[in-house]
């Protein structure tokens, strides 16, 4: 407690002297770390006031002071509670006057008196007040009716000492509760501060998100309207706040969602001149409706996002480009597997290619392509693992007009549709979706697509290549791709060999780089030692082909004089692999962790994501790199 207490600055108020004495002597016993003052109603009220101002997180204090505190400002108030001990020995004091005992004060100082009394064999009355304008006429009423005493608080004992009658004030003595009532003001401060710094990053995320953002409770009363929702609406923070969501924004329909309980997805909607998508999410806890988030776009910069996907994704273009010719290898293996591939290309059958990262997968691909009576039509390449399912299957299926976020008004062609007459290749097969597959096992069986959002069937007639580096059969044993899906694939399978497999080549592949690299940076390369040759031999390449090109890359860029050494190559490759070793420990860590969060969040993403302290979209990507999906 002494070391969290010192970062908090805390108000003790004192009702009277007395207590504010207790109070330094055990703050000075204990290093507890609060200032005191001295005041009661209604002067208490500017002390606090001061303290607000000076940046004080809790007041602590007791009687009416809590509760016309609590009233007035937004601070937190520790209340110091009476104990019954404290009102027996008040009860005990007033028993000398051997008259009947008026117990008058604020309800929590004299909570349980009555009952005291009672058990104590005294005679007494009972008058609660909840101000000081109520002190003289509840003392007088106390008198009326017989009342010779008055115990209470400090306002009730002044205001009997004013009407001269004999007065006895119920004090707080005890450390004890003074130290209790210190620990939870450190407590309510250390919850205050999380509450309030949430309250703040959630304030950023709004403010700061490419979204707008409107938030109304169950009254439709607007309650969040960030600053994206101003700029894309027009309509000032001031002009949108506490007033009736159905005046300020009546086209957002928020009474349907609120009636419904039901969410509402890429609701197109035409907000004055201008085209807007909106998510509309009701926020239920138990059975009731508390209120609802939107979140929206203009429809044009959703366009324009997917528009910049669309161009990151078809960058390889249509064409394919590569032929046997350009597979650079003698080795049996290569060979093999040219022949093997070089049948497949003459048939229309699908194919899957197996292989380790960076074999050269696509490079097969697109021979077969252009070996195949398909030459002529498009060859489209569609990496399954660099994009989210959602934009994934608009990708693949295309959709129709409003069907989606950033739907464009006249609909978007798929990606099967637009390699019909060719081949499309999915590379990476094994990271699509489990409720994607379904869609692809269609195309396969009956050759026809559905666009989102479309009730029309569409006729394709479309070769799939797919290739994956990962065993699909034990994808299928772990109820993660579809077992009819992947006897569909599974019709033609090319194994192609790694590196490793085939060392053979790996002068001829250094051979062949070197020229093409060298031309591209226009650097004459004159000797390479025979040393270089053996130790690229000699290297594991986890990276495959892939990692030679670009490691001989490297050494040509480094090389001095026309001269690639053994120690050039000692230098690329042994720190690099301490460099990969480093990335392949931290990966294994990152998936360790991700690991251990799901299983303390019963695998629920959301609680998962807060013990991580990481987004869903962070989380997904993550667990997609390390195949966790």
């Amino acid at each position: 407690m002494k070391k969290n207490n010192q970062q908090y600055k805390f108000a003790f108020i004192a009702s009277y002297k007395e207590m504010a004495e207790v109070a330094k002597t055990v703050r000075d016993q204990y290093q507890l770390n609060y200032s005191i003052n001295v005041g009661n109603l209604p002067g208490c009220l500017d002390i606090v006031r001061r303290k607000i101002e000076m940046g004080t997180d809790v007041v602590i204090t007791r009687g009416g002071n809590v509760l016309k505190i609590r009233e007035q400002f937004d601070i937190p108030v520790v209340e110091i509670e009476v104990s019954a001990i404290d009102i027996i020995k008040a009860l005990k004091k007033a028993e000398k006057f051997e008259t009947k005992i008026g117990v008058l004060g604020f309800p929590n100082i004299i909570y349980r008196a009555s009952y005291l009394a009672n058990v104590l064999g005294v005679k007494s009355i009972e008058i609660k007040i909840n101000s000081i304008d109520e002190s003289i006429d509840a003392v007088k009423k106390a008198l009326s009716l017989g009342a010779g005493v008055i115990v209470g608080d400090r306002i009730a004992v002044e205001t009997a000492k004013q009407l001269g009658v004999e007065g006895v004030l119920i004090t707080t003595e005890s450390h004890e509760c003074i130290i209790d009532a210190f620990s939870k003001a450190v407590h309510i401060a250390e919850v205050r501060k999380k509450e309030l710094a949430k309250a703040e990053q959630m304030k950023i995320i709004t403010e700061f998100t490419h979204s707008g953002i409107v938030a109304i409770d169950r009254s439709g009363i607007i309650t969040l309207f960030n600053a994206q929702a101003v700029d894309v609406l027009d309509i000032s923070h001031e002009k949108a706040i506490s007033k009736p969501v159905n005046e300020i924004l009546p086209e957002f329909n928020f009474r349907k969602t609120l009636d419904s309980q039901e969410k509402s997805l890429n609701e197109l909607i035409q907000f004055e001149y201008q085209h807007i998508i909106v998510h509309k999410i009701p926020i239920i806890i138990g059975n009731d409706i508390m209120g609802v988030v939107a979140t929206f776009h203009k429809l044009e910069h959703i366009q324009y996002a997917e528009k910049k996907a669309r161009k990151a994704l078809m960058e390889k273009g249509h064409i394919a480009m590569s032929t046997f010719d350009n597979i650079i290898g003698e080795s049996k293996k290569i060979r093999e597997a040219i022949i093997k591939a070089c049948k497949y290309a003459f048939v229309d059958s699908v194919v899957l290619i197996n292989g380790e990262t960076g074999v050269g997968k696509e490079m097969f691909a697109q021979s077969i392509h252009n070996n195949s009576p398909r030459n002529n039509g498009p060859f489209i390449a569609v990496n399954c693992a660099t994009l989210h399912y959602n934009l994934l299957e608009s990708e693949l299926f295309g959709y129709v007009k409003g069907a989606f976020t950033g739907a464009r008004s006249d609909g978007k062609v798929g990606l099967f549709e637009q390699a019909h007459g060719g081949t499309i290749f999915l590379d990476e097969i094994g990271e699509i979706p489990l409720n994607l597959q379904s869609r692809l096992l269609r195309v396969l069986q009956e050759g026809q697509i559905q666009r989102i959002g479309d009730d029309k069937i569409i006729s394709v007639d479309v070769r799939v290549i797919s290739a994956t580096n990962k065993d699909i059969f034990q994808l299928v044993q772990e109820n993660k791709f579809r077992e009819d899906l992947f006897y569909r694939i599974n019709v033609l399978n090319l194994q192609l060999p790694s590196l490793m497999e085939r060392v053979e080549d790996i002068p001829l592949l250094v051979k062949h780089f070197i020229k093409k690299i060298s031309e591209k940076y226009k650097k004459s390369i004159i000797q390479v030692d025979n040393e270089v040759i053996t130790k690229l031999c000699e290297y594991q390449w986890p990276g495959n082909i892939r990692q030679l090109e670009n490691v001989v890359e490297r050494l040509i860029v480094e090389s001095v004089d026309g001269k690639i050494e053994p120690v050039n190559v000692d230098d690329v490759l042994y720190k690099g692999m301490k460099y990969n070793v480093k990335i392949l420990n931290l990966d294994y860590t990152i998936k360790e962790t991700i690991e251990k969060a799901l299983k303390v969040s019963d695998n629920n993403k959301s609680k998962a994501c807060k013990i991580l302290g990481i987004d869903r979209s962070t989380l997904w990507r993550k667990m997609k790199k390390l195949g966790l999906e």
